[in-house]
């Protein structure tokens, strides 16, 4: 099961339309979540030192499994492996030392960075991203994000044979650790990953990565882009009316609004509940 957090109103509207809004990060409330930029303070020289410490450190502690390198990169690491099997000499780790103070950049590089900066951001104004919970009992997400207890909970469910969407919805890992767009070292460590690992943290781990001061959200989410050119930051998609369990009322909710009533009507499964502030501190939903 999951659980979407709304007011009153924005519950009507879904309902009504049988459909969710999909956002794009740009519009999300932490300006930390799904970084707005990356390589936000790298440029080709900053690269280029990561990037020769890298190499460095990778020649003096050589690792026995070459695996998980690019394939590039590997190349020359087996070409230095076979060169000197007993570790490079002296002479050539100055010689790394010098290119680490002084990194060779082709005249291309910086136009490299920028593209990959500008591609992100365009990546992020298609983006969609559906966000759910795995509670419907976190009071902080009910006065934040549930209009201060007066607005509802939706329960989804996820159904095999409807390929429901929440199937492929995936938790949010909560770490205080900086990605690795954040820094040169990161990008470096992105670059010595085969291409397929390191566009796959880039489009997906990075999506799924908030700080730890949002962990009571419980959050699960869903990623995607726009299936039509629009300049706006949202869409709005359906879902099939089996997958709604249940509307849960919140303990202020107006019980005179009797919208609901009519509303979930067009929903086979579904039911109204109620919720309630609990002994010891806790949301209590009726069965």
């Amino acid at each position: 099961m999951f659980y979407k957090y709304m007011s009153a109103n924005t519950a009507k509207i879904v309902l009504e339309n049988c459909s969710l809004r999909w956002s794009s990060p740009i519009i999300f409330n932490d300006p930390f979540d799904v970084p707005r930029e990356v390589m936000k303070n790298v440029n080709e020289i900053t690269l280029g030192k990561a990037l020769a410490r890298k190499l460095k450190q990778e020649l003096l502690n050589p690792r026995q499994d070459l695996e998980n390198v690019n394939p590039r990169i590997r190349t020359l690491l087996e070409i230095y492996k076979k060169l000197f099997p007993y570790g490079i000499p002296p002479g050539l780790a100055e010689k790394f030392q010098e290119i680490e103070i002084d990194p060779p950049v082709g005249p291309g590089a910086p136009i490299a960075i920028e593209d990959m900066k500008n591609m992100w951001r365009g990546m992020l104004n298609d983006r969609r991203i559906l966000c759910l919970s795995e509670s419907a009992t976190i009071p902080p997400m009910w006065n934040h994000y549930a209009n201060g207890y007066k607005g509802v909970v939706i329960e989804f469910e996820c159904i095999d044979e409807l390929d429901s969407a929440w199937l492929i919805a995936k938790p949010i890992n909560y770490t205080n650790e900086m990605p690795l767009t954040y820094t040169a070292e990161g990008m470096a460590d992105l670059l010595f990953l085969p291409d397929s690992q390191a566009i796959d943290y880039i489009n997906n781990e990075i999506t799924f990565i908030k700080t730890e001061d949002w962990a009571y959200e419980k959050e699960w989410r869903i990623s995607t882009y726009s299936k039509t050119a629009n300049s706006g930051y949202y869409s709005d998609y359906g879902f099939h009316p089996l997958e709604l369990k249940s509307i849960i009322l919140g303990p202020h909710f107006d019980d005179n609004d009797l919208d609901f009533t009519k509303l979930v009507q067009k929903y086979p499964l579904a039911r109204i509940r109620k919720s309630t502030f609990g002994e010891h501190r806790k949301i209590i939903i009726s069965p």
